[in-house]
Formats: C-alpha cells, structure tokens, sequence
C-alpha cells in the first residue's frame, strides 16, 4: 500500500514539474517536504504569464554583424513616486538579460537624468559611435508584493542612430498572479512569488523581446541559444 501511495505522489510530482515549467529565464526551484503520516506539502516559484511580443515595426531582412548600442533607462509613463529611480533599476535589468544574449558587439547603458526621449537618446548613441539605440517606455506597473498579483508591460524602440530610422518597436505584457496552494489527496502544491516581482516580470519580457532582436542580428545564434535555454528549462532541482 505504501509502495502504491509513493509511485502515485511520485507521478504527480513528475506532472507537476512538467505543468509548472517556467518560460522565462528565472531559475526554477521546487521543495517537497513531508512523510506518509501527513500530506506532502510541494512549493514551486510562481511563472509569469504572458503573450509573445506585439512587433508593430521591423526590418525587413537580417542585420547580419553584431552592431554596436547603448540602452538608456525607459521612460516610466505612469504616475508614481520615484518613477525616475524605479524606471532606471527596471531598465537595468532589461540591459542586464540583453546583455547575456550576446548579440552585440557592445551594449553600453546611459543612465540618464531624464525620461527617455528618442531624439536626446540618440545624440548620446551618436555621441558614443554607436550604430543603434535602444530605448522605450513602461507603460504600467501594478505591485502585488509577494503575496498579491502583480503586472507591468513595456514598449521597446530600437534607433538607427545614424540615420534617426526606427528599426524595431515591439511591446509586452506580464502577470504574476497572487500565490496559490492547490489541495490535493496526498499533497499540496503551494506557489511563492519573488521578493522583487517587477524585476522577474521586467526580465522575462527582456528575455522574450531579446529574443527576437538576436534572431535579427543573427539567425543562426538565436537558434542556438534557444536551443541552449530549451535544456536549461528541462533541468528541474528540488
């Protein structure tokens, strides 16, 4: 009996890793804890729910080299306090995950003591010899704290800096819903949310926008790093 009630938890727990994977690039952590006497108790980091990037302008064809950039802070269009310091720790962390694409050649960030403003920000990128500028807005921000629900979305504009041509403006949403316990017979499955949700939200919308900006910049690598991040979210740890 006993022997039945572990191969039963140990298949739901197997579903449940394969349920909950996580899309983005936040590293997954599971714990179970418990015996047979009580109902095992699992928790799992809560994943951001989002859809694919809306592409409202592109290139029409592949960059084909790895061009040079600077990334300066999104303008956080929202009314809130601190909105300048919030928009420049938010926008470091969009840097941070392009930056780990590897998809330019450098990718500089301009903090910058004003809101983002296309035609101040590519000054700077032409003042600095880069060949495009990245920018964008935070268009809101809902905090949940580690118990609630929380969302943001962004807009990116990337500049030809140049020729002052938009190259690319996509936009993005994401969630991530209050914690949740599912009852089960012999178990439970409590979500956790992050200290920082912005951050985790602000990221995997980086990761997935980024994504698209290094297939243009190199189909080939975009392939390979997806391909790399596939078998990193198949590694489960408890």
């Amino acid at each position: 009996m006993l022997q039945q009630k572990f191969m039963l938890v140990l298949v739901c727990l197997v579903l449940i890793c394969a349920c909950s994977r996580s899309p983005d690039d936040s590293y997954i952590n599971r714990e179970v804890t418990g015996d047979f006497g009580t109902p095992f108790q699992v928790q799992i980091d809560n994943h951001v729910r989002r859809q694919p990037p809306a592409i409202a302008v592109q290139p029409a064809g592949p960059c084909g080299y790895r061009p040079k950039a600077v990334f300066v802070p999104l303008r956080m269009r929202q009314a809130m306090s601190n909105a300048t310091s919030f928009s420049n720790q938010l926008s470091r962390q969009v840097w941070h995950v392009w930056l780990s694409l590897g998809g330019f050649h450098t990718l500089e960030f301009v903090e910058t003591a004003f809101p983002y403003r296309p035609d101040i920000a590519l000054q700077i990128a032409r003042s600095k010899g880069a060949e495009l500028c990245v920018g964008g807005y935070i268009d809101h921000y809902i905090d949940g704290g580690t118990g609630g629900t929380s969302s943001l979305s962004l807009a990116i504009e990337i500049y030809d800096a140049k020729r002052g041509v938009l190259l690319w403006s996509m936009a993005q949403g994401g969630m991530l819903e209050a914690r949740q316990v599912h009852d089960f017979y012999l178990f439970s499955v409590a979500e956790r949310n992050p200290g920082d949700p912005a951050g985790l939200i602000a990221r995997s919308l980086a990761w997935d926008m980024g994504q698209k900006v290094l297939k243009w910049i190199n189909p080939a690598a975009g392939r390979g790093k997806q391909q790399e991040t596939f078998s990193f979210f198949n590694q489960t740890a408890f």
